[in-house]
């Protein structure tokens, strides 16, 4: 009763604060970057929750049971990344904080055609990460109501994902972020707890040095080119800062650079803790039962060792408001992206573009829920999401922050060349390595090649394509 108890409680709560923030956001602005008053630590947990997320924790979850100690190096690239972005690319964006999304940087820099491509590009990316959290969430409450299935439990998350974004913008989000902060790091305690009494009253009678030999390092060792290839390529993916539209986002609602640099150090420290601390818990989970080869059934297994009344409860509002927190920024920042950078975009005002991204909340959470046609572990959805995103718009973003001036035809060039290699590869030769660090490289490539032989050399001049640069 007392999980129940609290499970609804932390609902209704969700429901009146959606009403009290409804009445509060009034704008374009306010949705998406709230009152800019942010303190640096909601901004710093606001930061932590969205890298950790539902799905981040089941990842850690099942790819550290399965694989071993390799995951763990390869999801420190993301401290790294953060890291890397608060030292490095933050002291440079001081001209960009307060603007409503990354589409808006690159229309500003490059021009309408790239914005509307931007905006798209970080749609597409976000709506994946949306249902890898509706279809964690829809797994979460098909185990508290067996008496239903899985499809209409991930129906019913995805409305209250759905509503709460559509009230709240961005103010709802860091305050789920908050909940979020003190129940996973309580359920992740309780569970270690939980796990070692049971491992310490239950010891396992079988050879679990011989079953668990990939979580030692010389394991590392035995790796075959392949798979080692791939986990270079991986920790490469997580290690390049990536600017998605969510980490452009919590940059724009800072004060000043400085406090959001504070907030991106102490969440690069925050998320490398929940790391190490989640693939411990995975590594009990193991020392429990080594016999689980399902995947789908490690969550499951997880909630049947939470039996004290009441910490079931916990661990269930700690995943499912991580989950409503990553997806509710991405529901935001993909409406925001909608309503602000693609139709009409300079033709609505304020209040309009707030109503018309409100809705968008609506069209864009039914999208995507058609990514549940999408076959494969939670790891490779959201690879497969970001493969439209991060080798496309971070090059010419970051050539922008760093005062890389070029033109916007050689920005749609490299964009081009770049979508046109993810499509042959993903598509039509369906390589089983990551291919994102590479389009990545190759995006690089061709803006530079394509800035110096169209804008600074002027080759194409006997075709009558003068450089935009000169004069300027």
């Amino acid at each position: 009763m007392i999980n129940y108890f609290l499970i609804f409680s932390f609902l209704a709560y969700l429901v009146l604060f959606s009403f009290k923030s409804y009445r509060e956001v009034r704008s374009i602005n306010a949705f998406s970057l709230g009152i800019r008053s942010i303190s640096t630590y909601a901004l710093g947990a606001t930061i932590t929750a969205t890298w950790v997320s539902g799905s981040g924790f089941m990842i850690d979850l099942t790819e550290f049971y399965s694989r071993g100690l390799i995951h763990i190096l390869e999801s420190l690239g993301m401290c790294f990344a953060l890291t890397i972005t608060a030292l490095f690319i933050i002291p440079r964006m001081e001209r960009y904080l307060g603007k409503i999304s990354v589409a808006s940087i690159m229309g500003e820099e490059y021009g309408q055609t790239v914005r509307v491509i931007t905006a798209f590009c970080g749609c597409f990316t976000v709506s994946c990460g949306l249902y890898v959290q509706f279809k964690l969430m829809g797994k979460v409450l098909f185990y508290l109501l067996p008496f239903l299935s899985e499809p209409s439990c991930i129906f019913i998350s995805s409305l209250i994902l759905i509503g709460y974004s559509f009230a709240g913008g961005i103010n709802a989000v860091v305050s789920t972020d908050k909940i979020q902060a003190i129940c996973f790091v309580i359920s992740l305690l309780i569970g270690i707890v939980i796990m070692k009494l049971h491992i310490i009253y239950n010891p396992s009678k079988v050879d679990l040095v011989s079953l668990g030999k990939h979580f030692y390092f010389n394991h590392l060792t035995t790796l075959d080119n392949e798979t080692l290839l791939n986990s270079i390529l991986l920790f490469l993916y997580f290690f390049l800062p990536g600017m998605s539209p969510h980490v452009v986002q919590r940059i724009s609602m800072g004060i000043h650079v400085n406090q959001v640099k504070k907030a991106y150090l102490w969440s690069s420290f925050w998320l490398g803790l929940v790391l190490i601390f989640s693939c411990y818990f995975s590594y009990l989970v193991f020392q429990y039962d080594p016999f689980i080869t399902e995947r789908d059934r490690i969550l499951t297994k997880v909630l049947d060792i939470f039996s004290i009344d009441g910490t079931r409860a916990i661990l269930v509002i700690g995943i499912i408001s991580m989950c409503m927190s990553t997806a509710d920024s991405n529901l935001n920042i993909a409406s925001i992206l909608v309503a602000n950078d693609t139709y009409k975009c300079n033709q609505l005002n304020p209040l309009d573009k707030l109503y018309f991204a409100r809705y968008s909340t609506v069209g864009i959470g039914f999208l995507a829920l058609l990514f549940c046609f999408k076959e494969g572990t939670f790891l490779e959805i959201f690879l497969f999401a970001q493969t439209f995103y991060m080798p496309i718009i971070p090059v010419p973003l970051l050539a922008a922050i760093f005062g890389y001036k070029t033109t916007e035809r050689c920005c749609l060039v490299a964009m081009g060349i770049t979508f046109s290699y993810i499509c042959i590869y993903k598509f039509c030769l369906h390589p089983k390595f990551n291919i994102i660090p590479y389009a990545l490289a190759l995006n690089a490539v061709s803006l530079i090649i394509s800035h110096y032989v169209i804008e600074k050399w002027e080759l194409l001049k006997c075709f009558g394509i003068k450089s935009k640069l000169k004069g300027k």
